[in-house]
């Protein structure tokens, strides 16, 4: 996933890991989201990307994929450095030999990496699948305390 063919260019990478984002590849997310109304945070991917929707609950970011013909072994889900991948590949159907006259389910690899908007606990990601849709489920940390401290000096 971090060769620079995963990107269609030799962009310099930047992260640490075994996954990296690309600085160039994140700019045209903020502006080509940002411009067509689309939710922000989604990492560009040359792979087809299935629907997605990400929430909050009070104490939960909940990621919900769109995504039937598949089983729960078919998911790579992946957490790494703020960035949730969720991959898979979906493969037709063998039915013989056809003819199309509408073709619009998605078939072969897809990828969806989204940077987290709140940070979360790593060790509480689980994943379930369900009537053709992928939840994914990460426990919301406690928000820090910002703004202005004062400490008395003794």
């Amino acid at each position: 996933m971090s060769d620079a063919s995963s990107t269609g260019g030799n962009r310099p990478s930047r992260g640490s890991g075994s996954f990296t984002v690309h600085l160039a590849d994140e700019l045209e997310v903020y502006f080509n989201e940002v411009a067509h109304g689309r939710p922000v945070g989604f990492v560009a991917s040359p792979k087809w990307k299935p629907p997605t929707d990400v929430y909050e609950t009070a104490d939960a970011l909940v990621v919900h994929m769109d995504i039937a013909g598949m089983h729960s072994e078919d998911f790579r889900v992946e957490l790494a450095d703020g960035i949730l991948t969720i991959s898979g590949e979906r493969v037709p159907r063998r039915e013989g030999k056809r003819h199309y006259h509408a073709m619009e389910v998605q078939i072969g690899p897809f990828e969806r990496r989204l940077r987290l908007p709140v940070p979360v606990d790593p060790e509480s990601i689980r994943a379930s699948y369900e009537a053709g849709f992928l939840e994914v489920r990460l426990h919301k940390l406690p928000p820090r305390l910002s703004g202005p401290q004062s400490v008395k000096v003794e």
